[in-house]
């Protein structure tokens, strides 16, 4: 009697011992499926930077090219992806605005929560710059921000660098993204994350 109630309780303590570490696994990988397809989410980690603390987009006095002020807290605003450069906009802003009209487009359904803005840190926009505006960008709204209180601010980026930011539909300034090369393969990696990072945002 005693050595089959041994029997037992061994087997039972070596089905835990099998068992445990097999079911952690088996979870663990589940948790990561269903993470990588947004149906959990495990945490607040971004893929974009934070600004610490989070800049409010009045400060830069945004202006329509028309004089009036650019409004953000509206019941009709949305999240915008912002570039930020100057009245001529070349070589990486340029890239810039493709990064981020094609990651607009690539929202799908939820694209219609987000716009994209240009801001420029110049008195007027070059005759170039407004061609390319008009021939492959037609939806986006072209602005104007004061340039001193732009370089004087926390935002990371300088005019013409290779990243742009997240503005939320309060006008918080809070997030941004950085290239490190305007490689293809670069942009279309950022492009996903970015996308990522904003189906979690809309949800």
């Amino acid at each position: 009697m005693s050595n089959s109630g041994n029997n037992s309780s061994s087997k039972l303590v070596f089905s835990l011992i099998v068992g445990i570490p097999l079911l952690v696994i088996a979870f663990s990988s589940l948790l990561y499926m269903l993470a990588n397809r947004d149906v959990v989410s495990l945490g607040t980690v971004n893929n974009g930077t934070l600004i610490q603390p989070p800049l409010q987009i009045d400060k830069l006095a945004p202006i329509h090219r028309n004089g009036e002020p650019v409004a953000f807290n509206e019941i009709d605003s949305l999240w915008q992806f912002v570039v930020i450069g100057d009245g001529y906009c070349e070589a990486n802003c340029e890239a810039m605005l493709y990064l981020t009209r094609q990651t607009h487009t690539a929202l799908g359904k939820k694209m219609g929560r987000v716009g994209r803005m240009y801001l420029n840190t110049d008195k007027e926009f070059g005759a170039q710059l407004d061609q390319l505006l008009i021939d492959e960008h037609e939806k986006l709204t072209s602005a104007f921000i004061d340039g001193a209180a732009f370089r004087a601010s926390n935002l990371p980026l300088g005019d013409e660098a290779r990243g742009f930011y997240v503005v939320d539909p309060k006008g918080w300034v809070m997030m941004f993204y950085q290239l490190p090369d305007l490689e293809q393969e670069t942009l279309t990696s950022m492009g996903k994350l970015v996308i990522k990072d904003m189906k979690r945002l809309l949800r």
